[in-house]
């Protein structure tokens, strides 16, 4: 079943997750830089894996940012298009949510605080 809401709903909901996930793209370079000073203090074999290993998921995170901020600006555009195709309204007219989207981005948010947690406790031990 589908779920609805209204069309400005939908437009401030994509608002603020393209600001968020600007901030998480942020967050990200910070915990990169971190990561390198990590890599650059320790030489020990299994803290250069662990180091690999976080590189890998940074990597991953960062593509699943650009993978969202594409489709919420799809989904934007076709709550635009839906406007602009018939204005009368449009404050109280409502349209199909992305659940899919919605929980992706839920999803990520709650990796991307797990991730974090993981590589500042890494990260407080190695530095």
């Amino acid at each position: 079943m589908k779920q609805q809401e209204y069309l400005f709903d939908l437009h401030e909901d994509h608002i603020e997750w393209l600001k968020a996930l600007a901030f998480y793209e942020d967050e990200l370079q910070i915990l990169k830089n971190r990561l390198g000073e990590v890599s650059f203090k320790n030489t020990d074999q299994a803290i250069k894996m662990q180091v690999e290993k976080f590189q890998n998921q940074f990597l991953i995170q960062k593509n699943e940012i650009d993978y969202l901020k594409h489709y919420i600006n799809q989904d934007e555009k076709s709550i635009t298009d839906e406007i602009l195709s018939n204005p009368t309204a449009s404050d109280r007219r409502k349209a199909d949510d992305n659940i899919e989207l919605r929980d992706r981005y839920e999803t990520f948010i709650t990796l991307f605080g797990n991730l974090k947690e993981e590589f500042n406790d890494f990260a407080g031990k190695n530095l």
